[in-house]
C-alpha cells in the first residue's frame, strides 16, 4: 500500500496533512505501520472511529494515537522535526505566532499566511527532545511594511480554533561567554 492510497481512504474521516509509511533501514520494506496526520484533533478522532479494527489494505488495522515508548519520541519524531525547519526562508522580517493548536503543522500555519503579501515562509517550532509543537512559530515576509500588513491582518484571527497572537519577532542577539579565568597549570614548587 502507498502513502498516496492510504491518504485516500483515511480522507474518509476528513483532510489528511501527511502519511508517513515507516520502512525497514536495512531491507528498505514497509514494516507494516504508518502515521497519518489529520488536519485537526476531531479528525484524528474520527479517523480512529472509522477505521479502527476495520480491514484496511487486506489487513485489520489498529488506528489510535501514536505511542511513543517512553525516550522514544526523539527517535519516532526527528523527522517531522527536520521537515518543519526544511525549506524554512529566514528573513530579517519575520513575526512570531503564538497561542498555536497543538496540532498545528508548518504546512498548516503556511496555508494560513500564504495570501498575506510579501509572505515567504512559516514555521511551528517543536520541542527537540518529545517532538511535540511548543505552541508558538514564525512568519517570515520580505519587507517590513509586509509584516506590518499581516500583523493588523491576522492577529487574533482564528486557526485551528485558536486565535493567533501574533508580534514582531525579536532578533536573536549571540552573546559570547565571558573568558574562563586562567589558571596555571604547573605544580607550585
Amino acid at each position: 500500500m502507498t502513502s498516496s492510497q492510504l491518504a485516500d481512504i483515511f480522507a474518509e474521516a476528513g483532510r489528511v496533512a501527511s502519511v508517513e509509511i515507516v520502512y525497514d533501514r536495512v531491507t528498505d520494506r514497509s514494516r507494516g505501520f504508518a502515521f497519518v496526520t489529520m488536519g485537526s484533533f476531531e479528525e484524528a478522532k474520527e479517523a480512529i472511529r472509522l477505521f479502527d479494527g476495520s480491514q484496511v489494505g487486506g489487513r485489520t488495522a489498529k488506528v489510535n494515537f501514536p505511542e511513543v515508548p517512553r525516550g522514544g519520541e526523539r527517535e519516532v519524531m526527528e523527522s517531522k522535526i527536520r521537515s518543519s525547519n526544511q525549506g524554512f526562508v529566514d528573513s530579517p522580517h519575520k513575526i512570531y505566532a503564538g497561542n498555536l493548536s497543538w496540532g498545528l503543522t508548518s504546512q498548516g500555519l503556511r496555508e494560513a499566511f500564504q495570501d498575506q503579501p510579501g509572505f515567504l515562509s512559516a514555521k511551528v517550532v517543536y520541542d527537540r527532545d518529545t517532538g511535540r509543537s511548543r505552541g508558538f512559530g514564525f512568519i517570515s515576509f520580505a519587507s517590513a511594511e509586509e509584516v506590518d500588513s499581516a500583523l493588523e491582518a491576522m492577529n487574533g484571527v482564528e486557526v485551528e480554533g485558536r486565535p493567533l497572537r501574533l508580534n514582531l519577532a525579536q532578533q536573536r542577539s549571540f552573546i559570547s561567554p565571558p573568558p574562563a579565568p586562567e589558571t596555571n597549570s604547573e605544580p607550585d614548587s
